[in-house]
């Protein structure tokens, strides 16, 4: 199996769409930040945090603080990135299970 790295894109906000391995990056700010899946599987991490964090359909990512935060295509995949998210303490993994209960 061969790896092709290509240069991510920088993004904002809105709706992404992610190939295969593309990669895209965020510049986290004081407003926070939530990334959520409407379609596919992304794996995503986050400059000086231990954890990356996998999210599947209907899950969502908050975070807060600073750094650089990359997501990954571990499929084909939707990501929609929204500023100024509610900011918990620490970063908050929202399961679809959870959010239709809710």
């Amino acid at each position: 199996m061969t790896t092709t790295w290509r240069r991510s894109r920088l993004a904002d906000g809105g709706v992404h769409e992610l190939g295969l391995d593309a990669t895209l990056r965020v510049r986290l700010g004081r407003a926070g930040l939530a990334l959520r899946v409407t379609t596919g599987c992304v794996m995503v991490t986050r400059e000086g945090d231990l954890e990356d964090y996998v999210l599947g359909p209907g899950d969502e990512l908050l975070l807060v603080g600073r750094g650089l935060v990359v997501a990954w295509a571990l499929s084909p995949a939707r990501l929609v990135v929204s500023r100024g998210a509610a900011t918990p303490a620490a970063p908050a993994v929202r399961r679809r299970d959870a959010l239709a209960s809710a």
